[in-house]
């Protein structure tokens, strides 16, 4: 068995000695990094930086590519720009004008979608666990879904790798492929402290962790304060995202952050049938960056909407939409909330929200009348979500005060269900135009009886659990998780967007890494196997 020395730990995890000693981004790094022109022919573009663009333009930097990423958001300072507030924190997320419908329609904003570098990992809850092997081929295993042109093993090295640079604490993992993690598990709060009571009540197993938080002090970062605003984003850079992991390496290898920058279209060779860079607006004007290679990582709303509105007399109907597959198959993960009220304090809020997880009903299981199945996690509304998950219940008044007065009586458990992929479930573009003159996006979204059911079957879970626990009242607030899917790889461009590698199939130089290229989704974070996906992206591309 080899050991890793501490040269090599910092080498792999360079990002967390290049923040000052108190843990701050060091303002020299952007104030010094390296500035690209608009004439200047760069070896690859990036449209995004949040997990799947931020890998990549790391990932690039290190092989020695002339690299810029360009976000629409602002180059957050977190010493500066943050703070521990709920109703302050909204300028994280993308709430730029977008429209919902279908049967189920979905809420665009605070849950689901980043705004600024680092992206929706800047107010993710820090949960990291991998998909399962079971994932890569639900088709073909289950009769539902889609099969992956990938399997998990050829992805394996990849979340060992991330695991190790973000890098994450947890219990030994036994579901899915069974494995163990670099940092041992944090101390468990009020709100775990119930899950695994209640677990051990109930006959079912619980772990802690994993979150992408270090159990200790960690380069220059400083240890997590378990103050429970990961949500709004961690105010003192204990929680990994990419402005704290792989940002400052990639700005020390030579790449380029250019915040401020909306891309609003992929310009095309006609005659070589290349990309051959992005249009974009930046303090209101029109620029274009040239690239040899352009690669988008705008997540699962945003990246089929600038395909749709990237059109050419070749491609009429968007990029890379030949059969009419981009914007489909988009998915969110059911995630209803069960609390239960008990008469000693919890404080769920002490702590990182998702702290104690369930994988045990996470596959098929053969005598229930539904495919797939569901995670359960510790989660922790703070006070304005809480009044949220009150007022679903109809409470109003002197009725909602009491609730309200009571927060920190009450446990809270979240559920990740996977909802299948469905055509009808799709980004298209609207009739409405957004600042910049771009038709913003639909997103209709439908609910099968499958996905309904294992809404069902983990809300009598949680239920369980609670009262298992000793819950004398409980609540449940159905809700949704994460966007991934809209860009699809398969094995063949009449099944996918992209192959394998995350390639489109139609533009040869143009490659797509994030969220929307996953074919499934399971019922896991999605954090780790974005960024995953795009490191094995980001070595093949390099190889070619």
């Amino acid at each position: 068995m080899s050991v890793t020395t501490l040269g090599e730990v910092r080498e792999r995890n360079e990002s967390a000695w290049l923040l000052t000693p108190r843990g701050a981004l060091d303002p020299t790094f952007r104030q010094n990094m390296r500035r690209y022109d608009d004439e200047d022919e760069l070896d690859a573009v990036i449209v995004g930086a949040g997990a799947g663009g931020a890998t990549m333009l790391q990932r690039l930097a290190r092989y020695g590519w002339r690299v810029a990423a360009l976000e629409a958001g602002p180059f957050w300072d977190p010493e500066d720009d943050w703070v521990s507030d709920e109703a302050a924190s909204h300028q994280l997320y993308w709430t730029e004008p977008r429209e919902i419908g279908g049967s189920d329609p979905v809420p665009l904003g605070s849950n689901n979608s980043g705004r600024g570098v680092g992206g929706s990992m800047v107010h993710y809850a820090g949960y990291t666990p991998r998909f399962h092997p079971s994932d890569f081929h639900t088709l073909s295993a289950d009769g539902v879904g889609a099969d992956w042109p990938l399997s998990y093993p050829e992805l394996r090295p990849y979340y060992e790798r991330i695991e190790e640079e973000l890098p994450v604490a947890g219990e030994y993992w036994p579901w899915g492929d069974p494995h163990g993690y670099p940092h041992r598990p944090h101390p468990v709060g009020g709100n775990g402290e119930v899950f695994l009571r209640g677990a051990e009540r109930a006959g079912i197993e619980a772990k802690v962790g994993p979150v992408a938080i270090p159990n200790g002090r960690f380069g220059h970062r400083p240890h997590c304060i378990y103050r429970g605003f990961c949500l709004q984003g961690c105010k003192v850079n204990a929680k990994a995202s990419p402005l704290i992991t792989h940002i400052p390496d990639a700005l020390a290898h030579g790449a380029e952050v250019r915040p401020d920058c909306m891309v609003t279209g992929i310009e095309m060779d006609a005659f070589t049938g290349r990309a051959t860079g992005v249009h974009y607006v930046r303090d209101g004007r029109e620029r274009f960056q040239k690239a040899s290679v352009v690669i988008v990582a705008g997540y699962s709303i945003e990246t089929p909407r600038l395909l749709l509105n990237s059109t050419s007399p070749r491609f009429p109907d968007g990029l890379c939409n030949d059969f009419d597959l981009v914007g489909r198959y988009l998915m969110v993960q059911g995630a209803p909330q069960t609390a239960g009220r008990f008469d000693e304090e919890i404080r769920m809020f002490k702590a990182p929200p998702p702290e104690v997880s369930t994988e045990e009903f996470y596959e098929t299981d053969p005598t229930k009348p539904y495919k797939r199945g569901f995670s359960i996690q510790t989660v922790s509304p703070l006070p304005i979500t809480w009044a949220e998950h009150v007022m679903a219940q109809g409470h109003w008044g002197a009725e909602f005060r009491n609730y309200m007065s009571d927060y920190v009586h009450w446990a809270c458990f979240g559920a990740l269900c996977e909802f299948l992929p469905l055509p009808e479930n799709r980004v298209t573009l609207a009739e409405e135009k957004d600042r910049h003159g771009l038709p913003i996006a639909h997103f209709a979204y439908n609910q099968c009886d499958n996905d309904k059911q294992l809404v069902d079957a983990a809300t009598k879970v949680m239920e369980r659990l609670l009262t298992a626990a000793g819950a004398d009242e409980t609540i449940t607030i159905k809700r949704y998780a994460h966007l991934v899917g809209g860009a699809r790889m398969a094995r063949d461009e009449q099944h996918g967007v992209v192959d394998a590698d995350c390639r489109t199939f139609a533009v040869p130089n143009l490659y797509i890494t994030d969220g929307s290229v996953l074919p499934t989704q399971g019922s896991a974070n999605p954090a780790l196997t974005i960024m995953a996906v795009a490191a094995r992206a980001a070595d093949r591309l390099a190889q070619r």
